[in-house]
This record gives C-alpha cells, structure tokens and sequence, in this order.
C-alpha cells in the first residue's frame, strides 16, 4: 500500500516537472522600441519594459516565432537588415 502511494506521487511529479521549465518572456523597451527574449519578466519598478504577446512561452522557439509576428517588435527585423 506504501509502495502504491510512492509510485503515484512519484507520477504525478514526473507529469509535473517540465511545467517548473524555463519560461521565456518577450520584453518590448518602450524607449526604445526594441524587442527581446528574457527568461524573466521586467521588473516592476522598470517602466519601461512591458511584456508583449502571449505572455510566459515554454520554449524559445515559440517566443521568437511569435515575436517576428508581433507587430509592436517589427522595428527590429526593420533595425537587424540595416545592422547587416
């Protein structure tokens, strides 16, 4: 019966575990208008950071996908072609 118990907890904490990833957030500087992936969210006391699209992505891949569609971040595809 204790073994039952243990296997389901250790269940239930592998189904869990890649929910307590990295999340990746993508910040828009207002100043600036310059978009960026972080893992963390801004700041509070930052004003000038502000959290656009979907909110926490699970990946980076996702978070860069949607940041090229984000039409708030298109100044910086716009600013990378001219960096090049």
């Amino acid at each position: 019966m204790l073994t039952t118990r243990l296997l389901i907890c250790l269940g239930i904490a592998a189904l869990s575990t890649p929910a307590l990833s990295a999340q990746f957030f993508i910040i828009q500087d207002s100043k600036t208008n310059r978009c960026t992936i972080e893992e963390r969210p801004p700041a509070p006391w930052d004003p000038n950071a502000v959290v656009v699209g979907d909110g926490a992505y699970g990946d980076r891949g996702t978070a860069e996908f949607d940041m090229r569609r984000i039409a708030a971040c298109a100044g910086n595809q716009q600013q990378q072609q001219i960096d090049r």
